[in-house]
């Protein structure tokens, strides 16, 4: 199996960090029957996916996600996806860096894009988020003088939107000072999961119970702590697997696991199916 392809933002944009493009420009010239975009691949990028014609679906980190009229996709980097060789929609795609975020004075924390186990992803969309991005596309194919700040204003108003109606949709009654204990848990085990597993570990570092922490998730995803934490190894280990050739030893030791049969059994307890039988089947 080759290792699985990372795509990094285009080079001749990548002092800008911006991009927007129609699905359709996107598309074009290309066969989707063998281009990288309708097989899984590593992203080094954001992308904002936004839907206003659809009937199709889309790959995330090996899920299927159905997507709609109105509909609108956030991926971070470091995220697995594809398109549907049969791109059966219309709408707009933005890609942006890090650098673009830093240079305008933009910042994705407490933000959709700071997940961990899957997409953040918005149905039904009002009509004047097609105003923004219709809006966003026509500045960009221009050249003027405060052609990136009007870009980064307009980019930030839209993300501020999308956090909005994201918390809508998902009835996250959720108060602020919960909302930032978690948000502070997710970075932590997001940085030491291969270090340490232990509620107690990342409880003490919040300076609360391995109690308040399990209610606190509880209240945001239905899932303990300890589930937050096993869910996000084993998406590390599916990615580790698909991404690399690396053996299945090296990768039990990168996740922290000092015996390569606790890793098995690990995976094989959450997913009902051993690590070389998951690489297997989902061989490129």
């Amino acid at each position: 199996m080759k290792d699985l392809l990372e795509v990094e933002f285009l080079h001749k944009l990548k002092e800008y960090g911006f991009e927007i493009l129609t699905f359709k420009q996107l598309f074009k010239n290309i066969d989707l029957n063998t281009h990288f975009m309708t097989k899984a691949h590593r992203i080094k990028f954001y992308h904002i996916l936004y839907f206003t014609k659809a009937l199709d679906y889309h790959f995330i980190d090996f899920k299927k996600y159905n997507v709609k009229d109105n509909c609108m996709i956030f991926l971070s980097k470091e995220q697995i996806h594809s398109f549907s060789k049969t791109t059966n929609y219309e709408g707009y795609i933005i890609l942006f860096t890090d650098e673009f975020l830093k240079r305008n004075f933009l910042s994705l924390n407490d933000s959709i894009f700071n997940i961990l186990l899957k997409p953040s992803i918005l149905y039904n969309c009002k009509e004047d988020y097609q105003t923004i991005f219709k809006q966003l596309h026509n500045d960009y194919k221009k050249s003027y003088q405060y052609k990136e700040k009007l870009n980064s204003t307009l980019f930030n108003y839209l993300i501020l939107k999308a956090k909005e109606e994201f918390s809508k949709q998902n009835k996250n009654n959720i108060n602020q000072k919960y909302n930032d204990i978690y948000n502070k848990f997710k970075n932590l085990f997001h940085k030491n999961y291969y270090k340490n597993r232990s509620v107690n570990y990342y409880s003490s570092l919040l300076n609360i119970s391995s109690k308040h922490l399990n209610t606190i998730c509880k209240q945001k995803t239905n899932l303990t702590a300890k589930q937050l934490i096993s869910s996000y190894i084993i998406l590390e280990a599916k990615r580790k697997l698909i991404t690399t050739n690396s053996a299945i030893k090296q990768i039990a030791y990168e996740l922290g696991f000092i015996e390569t049969t606790n890793f098995i059994k690990f995976f094989k307890k959450h997913t009902n199916i051993s690590p070389s039988k998951f690489k297997e089947k989902n061989s490129c």
